[in-house]
Parts: C-alpha cells; structure tokens; sequence
C-alpha cells in the first residue's frame, strides 16, 4: 500500500511554454501552490542538470554504438527531461521542498491558504495530542514520541504490542514523511493504507498506489479513507481488523508479533510478498530502537 503523491493532471517540464503559463495560472489562484511547482521545476532543472552529467561522462566510454545518434540524443534528452521533473515531484533530493519553505517564509505566505476557518477547540486540543500534519513529524524519533501513546492505548485492546502498531504505521507512511494527502495538501492522517470500499461512509482521498500483481509491481489508482486526526486513524485500525473475518487468525496471534505480521499478510491485508518481513524488520530495527531508548520515560 505504498503510496505515490498525486501531481498536477497535467505535468510539464519547465522548458514547456505551456507548463510554465499554468504554473503562472496556479500562482495567481493559489500563491503557496504555484512557489511549490516553481520549487519543483528548479529541482528538476538541477536534477537535469546532473542527468546530462552523467550522460556525457558514459559517452565518452561508449563511443562507436551503433545506437548512437542525433535522433537517438534528442529522445534520450526528452526522456531525461521528463524523468527529471518526476524525480522532483516525486520527493527528489529534498532541495525542492526546502526552497519552498524558504520561499513561504521570505514572502509570509501560509501554505494552506484555502481553509481560513478557525478549528474548534476540541479539534486544537485533538491536533496538539496527535499532530495534524505529516510537516509536523519532522524524524523517526519524532513519530515514535508523538504516536507511541496513541499506538499504546489501541494495541491494548487487542493484546498487541504497540511497537508493531507503530512499524507498520512507518512502513506505510515512511516514518510520517509520506503521508497520504488531499489535493490541495491537507494530511488524511492516514497511518495504515486503509482504503475506502462500500463499507467506508467517512471522507476519502485518491492518489496513486504501489501494488503488487502476480509479484510484479505497477502503479494503480486507488481511495484511501481520511480522518480528521492520527487518533482516528489508529483507532479505526483496531475495528477493520475486528469486524473483517478474514483477519481473525491474526488477532488470535496479536501476543505474537511476528506471527501477527504474517497472518496479516496472509489474510490479504497489502500486496507486497514481503509485507510482515518488512514490518519486523523496521519494529526490531536499529532506528526504532534508538528513538524508544532515547525517548525512555519521556514519551509525549
């Protein structure tokens, strides 16, 4: 359930006319937007920049293909274009969002700009517990401090031990830097990759998903569910495995972790053949280790 920010409907390289007139249009409706995809393109152009770096560095020792040609170069060179603009609206190297939120802060502009209503104070109170952003998760050690809590109180009622809530949270979300996000940005505090079938009467959002078919790997469109808070989430985690019957032998195992992971798997929770692997190699891993023992009694 690994899943792919969405990108604009249509993509443009920057050295595209009409790319550049909708990052303009996107500017004038929505300013936070349009200094993301300028951020985006420079990254881009730097990535391209390094593309064609190494492609002259590898022309110099392949010299003589019978592949080679103008014709053949100037595909090659759309291709890396492309690639390299994909690459940044995709996470890139991070210069992207950096230049971002230096540019957000240079020119006081907030980055949701739509939402000007004020939360409730239940909301306030809900979103200091639990983070309302995945910005707001800023390292591994930060997400463990700010959802082992939560992680703890859900994992009670099943009988599990809350550090596989948390792996498995991590694996989805890469320690809450890839979160699952609306169209305009907004954080679907989506922990787990539940998606939203018939069952599911609460908000959604669609973004692109890797799968695994046949053990191939390919990129699909799928609804995610969304909640109002990272609470929420861990806590409709617990009753989609409790009302679907198909997960009742790993709940049987939940004072196992590991046998919990693969009864989960095996039920069809994610397409991924090394889904429960990757699950007790991040809970039993060095980095979760060192963010619970530096943590230690502190854990907020």
């Amino acid at each position: 359930m690994s899943v792919i920010s969405p990108r604009l409907e249509n993509p443009h390289i920057y050295t595209d006319l009409g790319g550049l007139n909708d990052i303009t249009r996107l500017g004038r409706e929505n300013t936070a937007a349009g200094l993301k995809k300028v951020a985006e393109q420079f990254e881009a152009l730097l990535l391209n920049m390094m593309l064609k770096s190494m492609r002259d560095s590898n022309a110099v020792f392949s010299e003589g293909n019978y592949l080679s040609s103008n014709e053949m170069d100037f595909h090659q060179q759309n291709y890396d274009n492309q690639l390299s603009l994909h690459l940044s609206e995709s996470g890139g190297i991070g210069l992207a969002d950096i230049l971002y939120r230096q540019m957000l802060t240079q020119f006081g502009i907030e980055e949701e700009e739509q939402d000007k209503t004020p939360p409730s104070t239940l909301r306030l109170v809900e979103q200091t517990v639990a983070g309302k952003s995945a910005a707001d998760i800023k390292s591994p050690e930060d997400f463990v401090r700010k959802l082992y809590h939560l992680a703890q109180g859900v994992a009670a009622r099943i009988g599990l031990d809350p550090k596989v809530l948390l792996a498995q949270s991590a694996l989805e979300t890469g320690w809450g830097q890839k979160m699952i996000k609306h169209q305009r940005g907004e954080n679907s505090h989506n922990l787990f990759g539940i998606k939203a079938d018939e069952r599911w009467g609460g908000d959604s959002v669609v973004v692109s998903t890797l799968e695994y078919r046949d053990g191939v790997a390919r990129q699909e469109k799928a609804r995610f569910r969304a909640y109002d808070s990272y609470a929420q989430s861990f806590d409709d985690y617990v009753n989609y495995l409790q009302t679907n019957p198909r997960y009742e032998e790993a709940l049987r195992h939940a004072s196992e972790p590991g046998m919990f992971a693969r009864k989960l798997q095996e039920a069809g929770y994610a397409t991924d053949p090394i889904y429960a692997e990757k699950i007790q190699r991040l809970m039993n891993g060095q980095t979760m280790q060192v963010a619970l023992k530096r943590l230690g009694k502190n854990l907020l």
